[in-house]
């Protein structure tokens, strides 16, 4: 199972408990897969409302800031999407 894979069920907003058990297997755990929910999100600069990451990071404003400080690290543009949450 490739990272492309996880990547589109986490853009579905796949839960653990939804997910293949091939996938399940592959990733491990929940904590691991809460990982890369977090990580893909922020990568992707995903809103924190109607997207998994709302059931990891229980604040909106430290996942926001979180996204900002990765694109900011990483020469990204600013997530004009997101501004009207952020600004």
């Amino acid at each position: 199972m490739d990272s492309n894979e996880v990547n589109q069920l986490i853009s579905k907003n796949i839960s653990w408990t939804k997910l293949p058990d091939h996938v399940k297997q592959s990733i491990g755990n929940s904590d691991e897969y809460d990982k890369k929910v977090l990580e893909f999100s922020v990568k992707n600069q995903m809103r924190y409302r109607k997207n998994l990451v709302r059931h990891i990071e229980k604040s909106a404003k430290t996942y926001y800031e979180e996204v900002l400080r990765y694109s900011r690290q990483h020469f990204m543009l600013f997530p004009y999407h997101l501004s009207d949450i952020i600004v």
